[in-house]
């Protein structure tokens, strides 16, 4: 772990490091594909971010989990709930801190397990949930009403429910008055 903060040791207008790293995919057949892993990656965040915040589109695993920040600057950020929580990081820090002050570091290789379709799908309309509210601070979508929070997903057998991919946002730390500040 220590190339993740290597580069806030030596660079002091470093603030926020990203991994990188090979991810695989092995398939229900055992075989390994090599770089196939990230499927929410690929299918909803990277295509957000070339869409909306191209500049962040240099990041190859932008939910892959694993980062380094300066307190103070994480203190400055909300924090969104589920899976969402490192889409609003990357785009809350590049608004707070901007993109020199943001580096990736290649950490090698790394085997996750892979979700079902379904945990994908929730996860995926967490991120675009994340998205859309980044957008609307942003002041770049305006909408009459917020966007649905359910997503209606079918099993196999054809039996449909909905899931709730509603993410809850967090207030910047910086931004809490503790009661012993008060007296």
């Amino acid at each position: 772990m220590s190339g993740l903060v290597g580069p806030l040791l030596v660079d002091a207008h470093t603030h926020f490091v990203k991994a990188t790293y090979e991810r695989p995919y092995t398939g229900a057949d055992g075989v390994v594909q090599r770089g196939g892993g990230g499927r929410v990656t690929e299918l909803v965040a990277r295509p957000l971010l070339n869409m909306f915040w191209p500049e962040l589109a240099g990041f190859s695993q932008p939910l892959g989990g694993e980062y380094a920040a300066r307190r103070e600057v994480l203190e400055q950020v909300p924090y969104v709930t589920e899976y969402g929580v490192e889409f609003g990081l990357l785009v809350d820090l590049l608004h707070l801190v901007g993109l020199d002050a943001m580096a990736q570091v290649d950490l090698g290789h790394r085997t996750h397990t892979h979700q079902s379709m379904a945990a994908l799908g929730r996860m995926a309309g967490q991120i675009m949930q994340t998205a859309w509210s980044r957008l609307e601070r942003q002041g770049r979508v305006l909408a009459p009403e917020p966007p649905g929070h359910t997503l209606l997903q079918f099993g196999l057998e054809g039996q449909a429910g909905l899931v709730d991919v509603a993410v809850a946002e967090r207030p910047p730390l910086a931004s809490l008055v503790l009661e012993e500040d008060l007296a």
